[in-house]
């Protein structure tokens, strides 16, 4: 019994000094949306202006193709009974031709969006993430969670003390009023 007494000492002292080591340090963690501070930075709503009346211009042209099928398809429809079969096959073929360019229509503009919105936000999260590193570094941050990522879906709750949003898209403000971003 003497035998296991010994180390059973050496550890529990061992377990009890290894906490004290460990508190000395300070965790400071920060929590960020950085999707919301890049967007709500002044330049950010430029580039999300710019990004929606893109949209929208393309979101007219693909409802105006859907319109001419939509009346394409209700003329074969009511007329169908006094077209001939020869007639009614062109027009069928006519409505999936424009089908068809309907959809690599909206594959084009999908593309288009991804492309533009990633030419205008790329330049803005490239100054936020540098802004971001450098203010966790001056503020001596152990961890920084960003809560706009869709793969930190874990995170249940933050304290309101550790958001930092609205400091980086302040400090986003001050840099690109410095440096614009080169535009697209």
């Amino acid at each position: 019994m003497r035998g296991t007494r010994l180390p059973l000492i050496l550890m529990t002292v061992a377990v009890l000094t290894l906490p004290t080591g460990l508190l000395a340090q300070t965790i400071k963690i920060g929590v960020v949306d950085m999707e919301r501070a890049i967007v709500g930075s002044v330049e950010g709503k430029k580039a999300e202006a710019t990004f929606t009346a893109k949209l929208e211009e393309l979101r007219k042209s693909i409802e105006t193709k859907q319109k001419e099928i939509e009346s394409q398809q209700t003329k074969l429809r009511t007329q169908d009974k006094l077209l001939d079969e020869s007639l009614k096959a062109n027009m069928t073929r006519d409505i999936e031709r424009r089908q068809t360019e309907l959809e690599r229509a909206q594959q084009d503009a999908q593309r288009e969006l991804d492309t533009l919105r990633t030419e205008l936000m790329r330049p803005i999260a490239e100054v936020a993430e540098s802004i971001l590193d450098k203010y966790a570094k001056e503020q001596d941050y152990t961890l920084i969670i960003d809560s706009s990522n869709p793969q930190n879906g874990s995170i249940v709750w933050t304290n309101s003390k550790n958001e930092i949003t609205e400091t980086i898209t302040k400090l986003i403000d001050a840099e690109l009023a410095k440096n614009p971003p080169k535009k697209p």
